[in-house]
């Protein structure tokens, strides 16, 4: 198993480097997230699960066949009532989309709950999902890409929440398993 690990890694580390990837950050918007490019932003108004429309940016990167999507959605308007279902209400509809979903899971990102999918498209192209909530911020990042394309994966576990001095957020979990106090002392450069 081990050694099936490795070759795929040296298979992917080629291919995406010569993606030209770069680290994109929004302070407006407190987070980072690796791109294989500069992307366009538009602003849009998103459908919380119930009341009015609310803003949303959405950050894409078109890659040849690859699209790569970050949407953040504000809930700092929305029905109070919305803010705690907001990963699953985004994680529907992606499943009502239509598709085979491959992966359906809990996830986090530096401790920062949330949600992941994989899905095969109707088109052919597979999509990896990853969706969290922050501070009232919805974000939804989306690999759509060919099979087998490089880079997806690392794009969709590259999102990293910021403060509002640009600082990653990170937390350390309690003794009962619960987010606890954020964690001050981290260092990413230790941990990369």
């Amino acid at each position: 198993m081990r050694l099936s690990l490795f070759v795929a890694a040296v298979v992917l580390v080629p291919a995406l480097a010569s993606a030209q990837w770069m680290e994109y950050e929004d302070r407006a918007e407190f987070f980072s997230v690796n791109f294989p490019g500069e992307p366009t932003i538009t602003t849009v108004m998103y459908q919380p699960q119930r009341g009015i429309l609310i803003p949303a940016r959405v950050y894409t990167v078109k890659d040849s066949a690859r699209m790569y999507t970050v949407t953040v959605v504000n809930y700092a308007t929305a029905n109070v009532v919305d803010v705690p279902g907001a990963v699953a209400w985004e994680a529907w509809n992606f499943r009502k989309r239509g598709g085979e979903v491959t992966y359906d899971a809990y996830a986090q990102v530096d401790r920062i709950a949330g949600h992941q999918l994989h899905m095969k498209n109707i088109d052919g192209t597979q999509s990896f999902i990853g969706i969290y909530l922050h501070a009232r911020r919805l974000y939804v990042l989306e690999a759509r890409v060919p099979p087998d394309s490089p880079g997806a994966v690392h794009f969709q576990q590259s999102l990293q929440v910021l403060d509002e001095t640009g600082t990653r957020i990170r937390y350390l979990i309690a003794d009962d398993g619960t987010r606890g106090e954020r964690d001050i002392g981290f260092d990413p450069v230790v941990c990369h």
